[in-house]
């Protein structure tokens, strides 16, 4: 990958050969990212120039590709979803390393068969679709750690893993953490053992807030969708299991994040939860309200903080996100004077979202910020948004990544008499006898008829002025064909050219991938607010006493309801008995 202006070769989107049976150890560079194997870096011309960026390069990244531009004479063309390749890595040992063991800042990586010994960290992976399968992650091998002069193993991290912050695909499968983790007496919930993970000693310690998984959480500007997931995980002897890490508060106290909050995971059979089937993992923060505990068989993790969810309690449960737009006015703001990425600037609540249902009345639900990303549980009666200046004039969803099996219903409150135009738009895309652009949705008279519906359907309450209507992910081209639909993942893209849904899928694993462009749009005829002309002017009614059971039932669970007298029979949210 040399001098290669004027030929037809891009190196970025270059395939590998065989990357089999390497080893790296003993690594000099002290700099708690250095890898002992690094993938990233970027060689490109500017300018007549051959430049290489050994670093993380966010102009020139790597696009591994199946197609290959150059031969049709467009070396610069897009790699399209469907044309993505990766590079397998396999059969890999890294060993005592004050940094990683292995580094790719850049491009879609398989590591197959992975072993790290005596690291700080045992991989560090961004990117939107990175797959881990037969890790053997031994943060301290509590053999002693000969360093160079004063140095003490006990300044070197013991992390496992580290989910990132945003916009990221991680799946992890069949794979062991052993004596990773800080040992605490606070934080012996799994592990008694006098042994476990890494402690203070200087020749095997490892730093106090070592962890085997780490999350991200610094940021109100960056967050996390519905983008990681685990299968077959075992702890042998480890610490520290969680840690929602934001690096400020190594040196102060500071408020929870936007992305603290919406941590989520995905433990497809229960592995990581010890629950033994799939499960759902949500911020166990304190300001996240009830917004995560969605029954009363939910189970807190002091570690992180987290709470573990038990997925097959309710028929349709997964996670979902969405991004809003609402009020331009507060969301340009978002990284300067409001909202930063780890600066010291506040972050205001612009209004809160919570379960839908009288279960979830009481409590403060989920902060809503001018960075608006939600990510929680769907498949439930909906989620209910409530913005403190009033109902929005205009309202889009966008990032939208939502399974179609699991519906995610979205209400707000608005004055009564309002009317309303809700659209789907697709992007770069043109209406033609094959395929539509824009759906306009309808009312129908329940809100069972919009949870059943395509997608593109509302429901809007005249007695009360409670909006619903149903989100769903659509392809990010077209929304019809020319007829719209409610794509699921068999479905093809446009022109038959790969999936109508963006997915990572790998060791039967699948995680929804939002797509850039589509988005819903809500718009409502009201009056508007003279301070801020984004609300209606108008009150709404108080939602707190909206039942979403029927006569003689009790709300139990977000997705569920039980009679109040014996003997008790309960339904979910679909209408089936539980």
């Amino acid at each position: 990958l040399g001098p290669h202006n004027g030929l037809t070769f891009r190196p970025s989107s270059a395939l590998e050969l065989t990357i089999d049976g390497n080893t790296a150890h003993s690594t000099a560079w002290w700099w708690y990212h250095t890898g002992a194997f690094y993938f990233g870096g970027a060689l490109y011309y500017e300018n007549g120039i051959l430049k290489y960026n050994p670093g993380r390069s966010f102009g020139f990244n790597r696009v591994p590709c199946l197609d290959d531009k150059c031969a049709a004479g467009n070396c610069g063309g897009y790699c399209f979803e469907h044309q993505h390749a990766w590079i397998s890595i396999t059969n890999t040992k890294a060993f005592l390393s004050a940094g990683v063991g292995l580094n790719s800042w850049s491009g879609r990586l398989e590591l197959l068969g992975f072993e790290a010994h005596d690291v700080a960290l045992s991989i560090e992976a961004l990117e939107s679709g990175f797959y881990i399968d037969n890790l053997l992650a031994v943060c301290r091998t509590q053999e002693p750690i000969v360093l160079p002069g004063t140095a003490k193993a006990n300044n070197i991290r013991g992390n496992g893993f580290f989910w990132y912050d945003t916009n990221q695909e991680h799946i992890i499968t069949s794979s062991t953490f052993r004596n990773c983790g800080y040992r605490s007496d606070d934080l012996d919930q799994y592990d008694t053992s006098p042994t476990r993970g890494c402690g203070d000693e200087d020749d095997i310690g490892c730093k106090p807030l070592s962890t085997v998984f780490g999350f991200l959480t610094h940021s109100d500007q960056h967050n996390p969708e519905v983008m990681q997931a685990t299968k077959n995980i075992l702890f042998e002897n480890c610490g520290r299991r969680f840690y929602l890490h934001d690096y400020r508060a190594a040196y102060k106290t500071v408020a929870s994040t936007n992305s603290g909050r919406i941590q989520n995971w995905y433990d497809a059979d229960g592995s990581v939860t010890g629950f033994n089937v799939p499960s759902l993992i949500g911020s166990g923060l304190a300001d996240t309200g009830n917004w995560w505990t969605v029954d009363d068989e939910v189970v807190y993790d002091p570690h992180g903080p987290l709470y573990f969810i038990k997925q097959p309690n309710g028929p349709q449960r997964a996670l979902g996100h969405v991004r809003m737009i609402f009020d331009t006015a507060q969301h340009n703001q978002v990284g300067g004077s409001i909202c930063g990425n780890g600066q010291d600037i506040d972050c205001p609540a612009l209004g809160y979202i919570r379960h839908m249902g009288t279960m979830f009345s009481s409590g403060q639900g989920l902060p809503v910020t001018a960075d608006a990303d939600v990510v929680g549980l769907v498949g439930g009666y909906g989620w209910y948004l409530q913005l403190n200046e009033g109902a929005p004039r205009e309202i889009k969803f966008e990032l939208i990544e939502v399974q179609p099996d699991t519906p995610l219903l979205f209400s707000i409150a608005y004055p009564v008499g309002t009317s309303f135009t809700i659209t789907a738009n697709a992007a770069y895309c043109s209406t033609d006898q094959y395929y539509s652009c824009q759906e306009v949705f309808n009312a129908v008279n329940s809100v069972e008829e919009v949870r059943n519906s395509l997608g593109n359907t509302y429901h809007f309450d005249v007695t009360t002025g409670l909006l619903t209507f149903r989100i769903i992910q659509t392809a990010q081209t077209f929304v019809g064909r020319p007829e719209f639909f409610l794509p699921t993942y068999s479905d093809a893209g446009k022109w038959g050219n790969g999936h109508a849904l963006n997915r990572f899928e790998r060791g039967g694993i699948l995680l929804p991938k939002m797509s850039y462009g589509p988005d819903l749009t809500v718009s409502a005829d009201c009056q508007p607010l003279g301070s801020n002309n984004a609300y209606c002017a108008v009150a709404t009614q108080d939602m707190t006493n909206y039942d979403v059971c029927g006569p003689g039932y009790e709300q139990v669970a977000y997705d569920k309801c039980c009679t109040t007298s014996s003997p008790v029979t309960c339904v979910y949210a679909d209408g089936s008995s539980a």
